[in-house]
C-alpha cells in the first residue's frame, strides 16, 4: 500500500508540474509575438490512415478430431488506425489515435467442430485515447489505451513475430486437448495489464531507458521499464513491469519481462518470463503460483532483393495457470518472406500444444468435463500459413 501511494502521489506531482509548466509557457508567450517565435515549431493537426488485414488458414488436430478453419490470425489482428498529431510549440505535441480491429474466425477463438464464426463479427476497441508531449517531460496518455505494462513480456526482434511469439495460445488457443481442456486455460505469457480506459505517463528516453506509470479504474495500476538501444552490431530491447490488477486480481501482483538481442548478420535470441504471486484457486481454495518462461532462436538473412527472410524455433512452458500441478508445454518452428515495397509478409508456422499433466478429480475451466488419471499427456498439433498486408 506505501508503494502504491507514492505511486499515486508522484503521478499528481507529475500531472501539477505538467499543467504549471503549461501556464508559464501561457505567460511567456504574453511577453513576444508568438507568430514570429513560433513559425517554425507551430502546425495544424495532420491526420495519418494506417491499417492492416492479416488472414490465413489453419489446420489443427488432436488424437480424436482434426480440422481446417480460414482465420484472421489474432497474432496481429485485422485492424485500422486513425493517428492525428499537432504541435504547439516547440516543446509541446499534442495527439489523438482511434484503433479499433474486426476479427473474423480468430485463431485464438476456433473451437473444434464449431458451429458458426466465433467472435462478435464486428469493429471492437483496441484504442480510444488523448496524448500530450513534452520534450523535456515526458508524455501523458488519456483514454482507452495500453497500460505502461501491456507488451512487456512480448519483445522480440526475431522478424517472426506475425506468426509466433510469446503469447502461443494466440495460434489455436481456443481449441481443446482430446481430454476437453481448452489450450487458452492452460498457457499465459503474463503480460502485464493489457490495454484498459487509463491515465499514463511515459518519461523521456535517456540513454535507451523509458520509465513509464499508469492507473486505471478499480485500483488497477503497474510500472514499467524498458531500454533499448544499439551497441556497434549489436540491437538489444528489454522491458520489465510490476502491475497489480486490483480488485478484479486473483493474485496479489504479477511480475514479468523479456529481452531480445539481434546480431547485424543476422542470428537473433529472445526470452521471456512472467508469474503471478499467491494466486487463489476457486475451486479448492488453494493459493498456487502460476509461472510461465519462453525463449526463441532465430535468423534474418537476405535472399532476395524485395526483402528478408526470417526463420526462427521457440518453446514456451506454462504452469499452475489453470490449477495446481498442471504443465503445459509449446513447441513452434516459423519462416516469414517480406516483401518491403507492398507492406506484406507472407508467413508459415507449426507449433504443437502438449499438456503434460492435469490434478485429478477438478473439473476443468470452461467445460462440463473432470480430469481422471487417463487424461494426460494430451496434444494439439497447430499448421498455418498466411499473409499480412499493412497499408
Amino acid at each position: 500500500m506505501r508503494f502504491k501511494s507514492l505511486l499515486l502521489t508522484a503521478s499528481t506531482f507529475t500531472a501539477l508540474s505538467l499543467a504549471a509548466a503549461t501556464t508559464m509557457a501561457a505567460d511567456m508567450d504574453m511577453e513576444f509575438d508568438i507568430d514570429e517565435e513560433f513559425d517554425d515549431c507551430r502546425s495544424d493537426i495532420a491526420l495519418n490512415v494506417a491499417g492492416q488485414v492479416n488472414r490465413g488458414v489453419l489446420y489443427a488436430e488432436n488424437s480424436e478430431v482434426d480440422d481446417i478453419f480460414f482465420v484472421d490470425n489474432d497474432h496481429s489482428s485485422t485492424r485500422v488506425r486513425f493517428d492525428a498529431i499537432g504541435r504547439i510549440d516547440c516543446d509541446w505535441q499534442v495527439g489523438a489515435q482511434i484503433e479499433v480491429q474486426f476479427e473474423s474466425n480468430s485463431s485464438a477463438a476456433i473451437r473444434f467442430e464449431q458451429g458458426g464464426d466465433p467472435g462478435p463479427n464486428n469493429f471492437t476497441e483496441r484504442k480510444l485515447e488523448v496524448w500530450f508531449d513534452n520534450r523535456t517531460f515526458g508524455r501523458i496518455w488519456l483514454g482507452q489505451g495500453s497500460m505502461a505494462s501491456d507488451g512487456t513480456s512480448e519483445v522480440d526482434l526475431s522478424g517472426t513475430d506475425v506468426v509466433g511469439y510469446a503469447s502461443v495460445a494466440d495460434m489455436a488457443g481456443g481449441l481443446e486437448f482430446e481430454n476437453g481442456v481448452r489450450i487458452s486455460s492452460v498457457s499465459d505469457n503474463f503480460d502485464g495489464q493489457s490495454r484498459r480506459d487509463r491515465i499514463r505517463y511515459d518519461s523521456p528516453t535517456i540513454a535507451g531507458f523509458r520509465l513509464s506509470s499508469s492507473y486505471s479504474d478499480r485500483d488497477r495500476w503497474d510500472v514499467a521499464l524498458r531500454f533499448a538501444e544499439r551497441f556497434g552490431g549489436v540491437q538489444v530491447s528489454t522491458a520489465v513491469a510490476f502491475s497489480d490488477d486490483g480488485a478484479n486480481s486473483e493474485a496479489e501482483y504479477r511480475i514479468d519481462g523479456s529481452a531480445s538481442i539481434l546480431f547485424d548478420f543476422g542470428l537473433n535470441f529472445t526470452v521471456a518470463a512472467g508469474m503471478d504471486e499467491n494466486a487463489e484457486d476457486g475451486r479448492d481454495n488453494a493459493v498456487r503460483d502460476p509461472y510461465f518462461v519462453y525463449g526463441k532462436v532465430g535468423w534474418i538473412f537476405d535472399v532476395f532483393d524485395f526483402g528478408s527472410t526470417a526463420v526462427a524455433v521457440d518453446y514456451q512452458m506454462t504452469r499452475n495457470l489453470d490449477a495446481q500441478d498442471d504443465e503445459f508445454e509449446s513447441y513452434g518452428a516459423f519462416f516469414v518472406q517480406r516483401i518491403d515495397h507492398v507492406g506484406t509478409e507472407f508467413y508459415a508456422g507449426v507449433r504443437l500444444h502438449e499438456l503434460n499433466a492435469t490434478p485429478v478429480g477438478l473439473p476443468v475451466a470452461g467445460t462440463n468435463f473432470t480430469a481422471t488419471a487417463d487424461d494426460s499427456p494430451a496434444n494439439v498439433l497447430a499448421v498455418t500459413t498466411g499473409a499480412r498486408v499493412k497499408f
